[in-house]
């Protein structure tokens, strides 16, 4: 009996503690591919003096559906944008990396190349 409320305890303290670190590392694949995509935004941006939402034709990454890009292990699909409506495409892109199928209550991660991640808590 002693036995059993030991395990119980153990288990009540560690499981919420695995969820948390299940998570971050979901989370941290979001980040990765947000980070990649950047960096060829970057540099294409050096080379033509714009930013493109064409991340497949333009940055030939691969095609997820929709003209997305999947992160590495599939928890996020990614999308280009301009920031904000008057910001011409040339000035300002965001990236947004939606969370995808029992990753979605995480929420959804944005970068945009004015070193702006949201929401900060998460990066």
């Amino acid at each position: 009996m002693i036995v059993l409320i030991v395990l119980s305890i153990l288990v009540a303290i560690s499981y919420p503690i695995y969820q948390s670190q299940a998570a971050e590392n979901r989370r941290s694949d979001g980040k990765r591919i947000l980070l990649e995509i950047m960096h060829e935004q970057q540099k294409f941006h050096s080379l033509e003096g714009t930013y493109t939402t064409d991340l497949i034709g333009e940055l030939n990454f691969d095609d997820a559906g929709g003209g997305l890009v999947s992160s590495e292990n599939g928890f996020y699909l990614v999308n280009a944008a301009v920031c904000d409506v008057p910001t011409p495409i040339a000035d300002c892109v965001l990236l947004t990396a939606v969370a995808q199928a029992g990753h979605a209550s995480d929420g959804n991660l944005t970068y945009n190349s004015r070193n702006v991640k949201t929401p900060a808590a998460k990066w």
